[in-house]
């Protein structure tokens, strides 16, 4: 009988120490992808079946068992905290960009109508197209920053062009340069931002 309980104790011992290893192999792990709460749930798991079989054993837990814990914690609280920040400040971006194109609006509506097609009004325009379409593919334009309008308007026969239109489309990214290509309606709308001239005619 002493020698099953003997056994017994061998195995759940050894159960122990393979789960606290795990604990700690996944709590290490959970710092390289902190992001994604898998090796979190994978660490903790592993801990309560280390806690259950030294219980079992009348062993204490193992000590790389309760550190592998403490390291799907860390990880756990540092993920919220990482996307809750995201969240805040793509918010902030996307609010930024709002009360930019409210206030383009106005200068746009503001702007008398006729074939005048002045520098401030074709800024604004330029400007105003990008926050609402994006530029060479990129649509997020919550991230659309640092606007240089710096090229002088060329206009012929109901039809504009504005080199060295600057901006960046991230606040990590390189700045991008754009030719602003604008027609005339019932009043001047851009028709396009491209990367070359605009071929007036």
């Amino acid at each position: 009988m002493n020698a099953q309980v003997a056994v017994l104790k061998v195995k759940l011992q050894s159960t122990t120490e393979q789960a606290a290893s795990r604990a700690l192999m996944w709590g290490l792990l959970s710092f390289v992808v902190f992001c994604l709460p898998i090796a979190n749930v994978l660490s903790f798991l592993a801990f309560k079946r280390a806690q259950a079989s030294a219980r079992e054993a009348g062993a204490s837990v193992p000590t790389r068992a309760t550190v592998g814990l403490l390291c799907s914690v860390v990880t756990g609280v540092l993920c919220v905290v990482f996307w809750i920040w995201i969240v805040i400040d793509v918010r902030a971006d996307n609010a930024r960009v709002d009360a930019r194109r409210n206030e383009l609006s106005r200068q746009i509506a503001a702007h008398p109508e006729g074939p005048a097609l002045d520098r401030p009004f074709a800024c604004a325009l330029a400007e105003q197209y990008l926050l609402t379409n994006g530029y060479d593919g990129s649509t997020n334009t919550g991230q659309f920053r640092d606007v240089d309008c710096a090229g002088a308007v060329t206009v012929l026969n109901g039809r504009a062009e504005m080199p060295d239109f600057k901006f960046r489309i991230s606040s990590s990214g390189g700045q991008k340069t754009a030719t602003i290509c604008f027609k005339l309606g019932a009043r001047w709308f851009v028709q396009e931002a491209r990367a070359t001239g605009c071929e007036l005619k």
